[in-house]
């Protein structure tokens, strides 16, 4: 298939800041799979400057053997703007399949797949669920709103990404499949090996995360508070940065926590981390998915994430993980859960993480991603 992945999420260069590979590790697959795959990339000036993300030039960029074709729009994506776009940079292509991501790729998705008569493939994430609900993006409700009609099949990130775009759209009438994320199954494989030896009195907590609002990591810290005066050498280590770090460095030394602040470290690292620490959590408030669980999941770590976002439903409650609310004390309630199980219970949740990272990893999340294009472009 020739595929053209339409998105603003994707990176041009592979240190590209502020930038999640997930949709590119998408297009990486289908490349391996003998697949042509090309990227727009457009951009809404404005948008670029508040997310305090770089804005590239306009022009043919190339990551890993991908081109992508950068565009700076200052006006939300005119329909003429999107069009002159395209023909400049994909004149005479011929594709198969159009896989829009995000707000932006989908409203510049569905222009060019009328006009060329290409089939229009929408994921779905929190962004979009944002949009259709948010009165301040009002504005772009109805384009959304007619992207969707127009695609061939919806492709939710997630299992209550699913729920969440029916219920928002009920009248649409469009087949909704689930387009997840996975970690390559050699790494799932080789954590096998590890040997955990869970001490609940000296566990270790960890969370990878940008420091934002959204990623609820002060109530994760208060609730850290609370546990200390029942666990006093249990850990807690924060990797990551973002707007907040201050404030949350600040409410450590206050809380005398001694939480951990390690910042940004390579990808390998994070990983070799996960092989050395007991309890992972995201209680993230409106998480699309988050890869950090999954590679969590195939560290055979105990998985924290929240009720009805990131991967709950691939996520069974007290069985291959834990769910949450995602206030102080629901975050305090998981984490004394896990720190009362006994060392058989424990291994018993972390081999059940193993088998769930190897039965949705990278390799079936290709094939299946590639299956839902093969079968609804037609």
């Amino acid at each position: 298939m020739r595929i053209l992945l339409i998105t603003d999420l994707y990176p041009l260069f592979e240190e590209e800041k502020g930038i999640p590979l997930t949709i590119r590790d998408f297009a990486l697959g289908f490349l391996e799979r003998g697949h042509m795959v090309e990227v727009f990339r457009p951009n809404l000036i404005p948008n670029v400057l508040i997310r305090k993300r770089k804005l590239y030039k306009n022009g043919c960029f190339e990551n890993k053997g991908i081109r992508i074709f950068n565009k700076n729009f200052l006006t939300p994506f005119q329909k003429n703007s999107v069009l002159r776009a395209y023909k400049k940079y994909f004149q005479g292509e011929n594709f198969d399949a159009i896989i829009a991501h995000m707000p932006s790729g989908i409203m510049c998705a569905d222009i060019i797949s009328k006009e060329h008569n290409i089939p229009m493939l929408a994921a779905v994430h929190s962004s979009d669920i944002t949009v259709m609900k948010s009165f301040k993006y009002l504005m772009f409700k109805k384009r959304m709103f007619e992207a969707y009609k127009n695609a061939v099949c919806i492709l939710p990130r997630s299992f209550w990404l699913k729920e969440k775009i029916k219920k928002i759209i009920p009248e649409l009438e469009k087949p909704i499949e689930i387009i997840y994320s996975g970690i390559p199954l050699a790494i799932t494989e080789e954590n096998e090996k590890l040997e955990r030896n869970f001490n609940s009195k000296k566990a270790k907590i960890l969370t990878v995360s940008s420091l934002i609002e959204r990623k609820n990591i002060k109530n994760l810290m208060l609730a850290y508070k609370k546990l200390k005066k029942k666990y006093p050498k249990v850990s807690l280590e924060i990797i990551g940065e973002g707007q907040l770090k201050e404030k949350l460095e600040i409410l450590n030394i206050k809380n005398k926590l001694d939480v951990k602040f390690s910042g940004q470290l390579p990808h390998s690292d994070i990983l070799n981390k996960m092989k050395d620490t007991d309890i992972f959590i995201l209680p993230s408030k409106n998480e699309t998915f988050g890869m950090v669980y999954m590679e969590a999941l195939s560290a055979g770590m105990a998985v924290c994430c929240t009720k009805n976002s990131g991967i709950d439903g691939i996520i069974k409650d007290n069985e291959n993980g834990f769910l949450l609310k995602p206030n102080k004390r629901g975050i305090y309630d998981v984490l004394t859960k896990i720190l009362n199980l006994k060392p058989r219970q424990f291994t018993e949740v972390s081999k059940n993480a193993i088998t769930t990272a190897k039965m949705f990893s990278y390799e079936n999340s290709i094939k299946n991603y590639l299956e839902k294009i093969e079968l609804f472009r037609l």
